[in-house]
């Protein structure tokens, strides 16, 4: 999940005043066997911030509540976007603005590639960043269950414009790249099955 929280800058006696910008984020397993990671970050006039990242779902939720114990290994369960955006709250001390998650996301149902996935791959597929083929098994029922639990919290699907509180889907490897000026996706840290 990528849980941001955006409020725009504000003029005070002529200097720019920077209200927090919640960012979090969802890297969100495409099955219910994997953990998905989550993270959420603040931006301030000194730039963005790591509030707290975890590997699953359960070990964010644990960040938040301290009575939880954190399973020894991360583990994949079904997201329930209440729960992480109460502990988001709390880590945060403020509610969240726009959620951002790594995974296909529509107002109809998915049954193959999408306008995007191609112009994100005809753009970036020769920097090995194309996107996954999403299917009505894969990410199927998980995207559809994930972006309904948040919208019944109030946080609609945006794909036309982006208003808070909401939901979007993103595809990081490009963004990453061009911030990395690399010439390639940058390399994963660890591997899925690892």
């Amino acid at each position: 999940m990528v849980a941001v929280a955006r409020t725009a800058r504000s003029k005070k006696e002529g200097q720019v005043v920077y209200p927090q910008v919640l960012d979090g984020l969802i890297d969100a397993a495409w099955t219910l066997l994997q953990p998905s990671g989550v993270a959420v970050a603040t931006e301030t006039s000194t730039g963005w911030h790591l509030i707290g990242a975890a590997a699953s779902y359960q070990h964010f939720l644990a960040l938040a509540d301290t009575g939880l114990a954190r399973e020894a290994h991360p583990c994949g369960s079904t997201p329930q976007a209440d729960k992480l955006l109460a502990a988001a709250l709390i880590l945060l001390g403020q509610r969240v603005d726009l959620v951002a998650i790594d995974m296909p996301l529509s107002h109809v149902p998915i049954t193959g590639r999408g306008t995007s996935d191609n112009a994100v791959s005809r753009a970036y597929g020769a920097r090995n960043c194309g996107t996954h083929t999403p299917s009505v098994l894969r990410p199927g029922s998980i995207s559809d269950d994930l972006q309904a639990s948040f919208t019944t919290c109030g946080y609609p699907l945006q794909t036309l414009e982006i208003n808070t509180p909401g939901l979007i889907e993103v595809y990081p490897h490009p963004a990453l790249v061009e911030l990395a000026s690399a010439q390639e996706r940058l390399p994963s840290p660890v591997k899925a099955n690892a």
